[in-house]
């Protein structure tokens, strides 16, 4: 079963400020070659032209004797021309790649101010107007281009739109969009007004002007194309057992490289600085093996399960083309991927030199199997560090750590909230950050650290005590965890961890500047699509959630980020139990189309039979 697509505002923000084409008279300014297309009569081109600096190609649907008898056209196509514009008539705006007089160049910007099929188009013709535009644009667009479409007040079917429309009776601009490979970007109010001499015509084919109070200009750019999240291309090459001890600096992104600007890097550092201040510190880094071997689970200070963790796999075998599968050769499972740096304890504590008031810090990359939401990550970097203490009670120790750690992610949460708490405009905006807090809860006789956004609680870390005595030691230590990527997005508002692996360049570009600051999507309301899953398990096995989120985590190459069981049954004949999920499929940083979800879906179902046994209803 299919649903409709939608839009959603996960990870979106929407920007508030007037956008114009190009006004910016300055000489030094980068002079743009802007196409219009499915222009009226000529007014916003030539408004455009007035104004900016800009090489303008303006186009129109109707035959140049056509638009010779209209007056107020064709007077503004001779502004036009006398301006330097040039302008064509009878150009289709859903094959602009066909004209050789426009295909000869690339374009900076396209504009579609207020596309319509004409006369009373319902909206199904509307999108198909939409998507077959997109689609025409990739071929004369620049690879940083941007497509500015201009539409009337609710058309888009993005929250934006106020009041909304339903879904069902949208354009679904950024579905359309996505189909050709394009994001919406920003979305702001169309002025009419700033462009003076604009005159809206075009009502149902007609001179006739139409309502723009209320409109909005949506502008796209290019996504990334649709492959498989960086995250998870580690995974499958090390669970693979390609270069399985170790893992190169391309593969890691560097996240944690001296010359990163990533978040994690930056935080890290600032985390070190902060502990800095009030404890001695000793910084390791992480040339551990990034795998271990299944005894190290049933050692202190980590006890764990196999349910969660990444086995290696000699080779490739055929039909098992997810991550590290245990069920397609149970006798695997000697050798997995480290579920926390913790599996390192004994060579660390060997390595280092741990004693009293000294704090030993060391980070890495980690994986473990989960159930998929956007803040449960397969992999991510975690800060491990260590303290020696020597009573049976380590009070003092324990406080003192406590008390870094709280200084350490409040002065990083104080430092943002002075960085963004102005707008552009010297307006306060509310920052979530503002009611952060962290606490410590006490479990057995175990910690566990938690901050507090917005009223929202993340366990970011744990704090465990290994008493005198283990590991033949005459001190104990105190261990703390912390998951870094987490902490980062609690810190820098990002809704959903695999932001954090994006390769899209204006992630990285926000924190060119070394400094942390709340992150800015330019991914708005990406659309989702819902489908479902139905299948019979034989009553005597018992199905594998944590897998079955694993696979099709992996077939939908990260685009999935929720799963939901609709429904479970019993028969009592057959002994099997019937199982139905609901998937919502939906990307963060890329675009990503109905047809390419339904054919991840269709995947799915093969590989679920193939891989968990199972019999599809």
């Amino acid at each position: 079963m299919s649903v409709t697509p939608r839009e959603d505002v996960q990870g979106g923000r929407q920007s508030c400020q007037q956008m114009s084409l190009s006004t910016d008279q300055d000489p030094e300014k980068k002079v743009f070659t802007i196409l219009l297309v499915g222009e009226g009569n000529f007014s916003f081109s030539a408004s455009l032209c007035d104004i900016s600096q800009d090489h303008i190609t303006t186009t129109c649907f109707e035959p140049e004797d056509t638009v010779s008898k209209q007056q107020l056209a064709w007077r503004n196509v001779q502004h036009l021309r006398s301006k330097g514009a040039v302008v064509y008539f009878g150009v289709d705006a859903t094959k602009l790649h066909e004209y050789t007089f426009l295909a000869n160049q690339l374009y900076d910007r396209i504009v579609f101010n207020f596309p319509h099929c004409g006369r009373k188009a319902g909206v199904k013709k509307n999108r198909d107007l939409l998507s077959n535009f997109f689609r025409s644009c990739a071929d004369v667009l620049i690879p940083k281009g941007e497509i500015h479409v201009a539409l009337c007040q609710g058309q888009g079917g993005t929250p934006a739109d106020q009041p909304k429309r339903e879904w069902h009776n949208s354009w679904q601009v950024v579905a359309m969009a996505a189909s050709a490979g394009f994001i919406l970007t920003s979305v702001v109010p169309f002025d009419p007004d700033l462009h003076n001499g604009y005159q809206s015509t075009g009502y149902r084919s007609q001179e006739k002007s139409f309502h723009v109070v209320g409109a909005l200009n949506h502008v796209f750019t290019r996504g990334l194309p649709l492959e498989n999240i960086k995250a998870l291309q580690i995974i499958e090459k090390l669970t693979s057992g390609q270069e399985a001890k170790c893992i190169d600096v391309e593969a890691d992104r560097g996240f944690l490289g001296k010359a990163s600007r990533h978040p994690i890097r930056l935080l890290y550092e600032d985390l070190i600085k902060l502990c800095q201040q009030k404890m001695s510190v000793n910084v390791i880094e992480d040339t551990f093996s990034l795998t271990c071997h299944k005894d190290c689970l049933h050692r202190p200070p980590y006890l764990g399960t196999q349910a969660n963790l990444y086995f290696m796999t000699p080779s490739k075998e055929e039909g098992n083309a997810y991550l590290g599968n245990i069920h397609t050769n149970p006798t695997m499972g000697r050798c997995h991927l480290r579920p926390s740096l913790t599996c390192h304890i004994e060579e660390l504590t060997h390595r280092s030199n741990l004693r009293p008031n000294l704090l030993t810090i060391v980070s890495g990359l980690v994986f473990r199997k989960c159930l998929i939401s956007p803040v449960s990550m397969p992999v991510y970097h975690e800060v491990l560090m260590l303290q020696d203490y020597q009573d049976d009670t380590p009070t003092v120790q324990l406080q003192l750590l406590m008390d870094t750690i709280t200084n350490a992610i409040e002065t990083v949460s104080a430092s943002i909230i002075s960085d963004s708490s102005e707008t552009t405009n010297n307006e306060k905006t509310e920052n979530p950050l503002s009611t952060l807090s962290v606490t410590f809860h006490k479990v057995n006789e175990d910690y566990t650290i938690t901050m507090s956004p917005a009223d929202c609680d993340q366990v970011i870390g744990t704090i465990k005590m290994v008493p005198p005595g283990n590991r033949c030691r005459e001190l104990g230590f105190l261990i703390v965890a912390l998951n870094l990527d987490l902490m980062a997005m609690c810190l820098l508002g990002i809704e959903d961890w695999r932001m954090l692996w994006t390769e899209d360049e204006r992630f990285i570009e926000q924190f060119h500047s070394h400094n942390l600051k709340p992150f800015q999507s330019f991914s708005l309301y990406p659309p989702y699509y819902i489908h479902d899953v139905s299948f019979w398990v034989e009553g005597n096995s018992i199905f594998d959630d944590v897998e079955f989120h694993t696979i099709a985590l992996q077939i939908s190459k990260g685009n999935i980020v929720d799963i939901q069981l609709l429904d479970r049954y019993e028969n009592a004949e057959t002994g099997k139990t019937g199982l139905c999920y609901r998937l919502k499929y939906q990307a963060c940083d890329r675009a990503l189309s109905y047809r390419s979800a339904l054919t991840m879906q269709l995947q799915l179902r093969d590989e679920l039979q193939r891989c968990l046994q199972v019999i599809l209803r």
